[in-house]
């Protein structure tokens, strides 16, 4: 049986530090294959890459020499890593690079929108999250220490069961919390009071929402081998969730899309999107 593959996606060295060792961190766990990729978005054909006399062959030799310094400086010989360097359209070519190796999860930092491109299309983080079909952990911290506690985020429709398998499989001997936020649409909420529903009622609909959450989560435990505490929330779900993983000093966000369609596919969720932006902790979606 082959093994599964970490793939790490570095940009500049030696702001993507933290990257390789959260990857090196996820490969140790589990004896798996370490590939580490580097997109040239440069003039040039792909086929001088290996071509040290042009430009474009420049720059992968120094890139390369770059990776290898930064992981000799982690531990990792280069023996023991395939270092990917490719050429091309960044968010693109990682899409197809893990179309190509099928990693069991990719490790990339958080990238910051600036053109104006990028506003309307995303950043390349959060196109290769809303295109590729791989776990992607986003990397926020400095990762100066292994994870030690990480919450799994339901809204009581995704696949939290797989996803709790996965963080548990990813980061064993991770103290796990499986979070279910309550919330109301401010528009339902108006609604409701509006046609004379009146607060007692809305309190009464909240608190019917919280008990269906409690036994939702009940429900997964019980189906669940992983050793993981429920716990209920009621908020916006975006800031919900980072405001409780600041207050339970988590080092790890794990949540899934829920993409059930062609269109949901192509783009990454709005609370995914939020958390990312807001979270002081690193995002793992699934």
């Amino acid at each position: 049986m082959p093994k599964s593959v970490i793939l790490a996606a570095v940009g500049r060295l030696p702001q993507d530090m933290a990257v390789l060792r959260r990857a090196i961190e996820l490969v140790k766990n589990h004896d798996a294959d370490f590939w580490v990729a580097h997109v040239l978005d440069l003039p040039g054909d792909p086929s001088e890459l290996d071509d040290a006399s042009t430009f474009l062959g420049q720059a992968a030799f120094a890139a390369r020499d770059r990776i290898e310094a930064a992981l000799l400086e982690l531990g990792v010989e280069k023996s023991q890593v395939s270092i990917r360097i490719e050429a091309g359209a960044h968010a693109l070519t990682l899409i197809d690079l893990c179309r190509q190796v099928d990693p069991a999860l990719v490790v990339m930092r958080a990238h910051q929108k600036r053109k104006i491109s990028e506003r309307l299309l995303g950043s390349t983080t959060e196109r290769v999250i809303a295109a590729a079909s791989t776990p992607v952990l986003v990397v926020k911290t400095k990762a100066e220490a292994p994870y030690a506690r990480a919450v799994v985020a339901t809204n009581g429709t995704d696949e939290a069961l797989d996803l709790m398998r996965f963080v548990s499989q990813q980061l064993p001997g991770v103290k796990l919390r499986l979070l279910q936020v309550v919330h109301i649409p401010r528009q339902l909420k108006e609604a409701m009071l509006r046609t004379g529903a009146g607060k007692v009622a809305f309190a009464d609909h909240r608190e019917q929402l919280i008990l269906k959450a409690e036994e939702h989560l009940r429900l997964l435990v019980s189906k669940s081998d992983v050793s993981i505490q429920p716990a209920v929330a009621k908020g916006d779900p975006a800031k919900t969730l980072v405001a409780y993983c600041q207050d339970q000093n988590m080092d790890l966000i794990a949540m899934g899309q829920a993409r059930k369609n062609l269109v949901s596919r192509a783009f990454i969720g709005s609370v995914s999107r939020r958390v990312l932006r807001d979270a002081d902790c690193d995002v793992l979606i699934s």
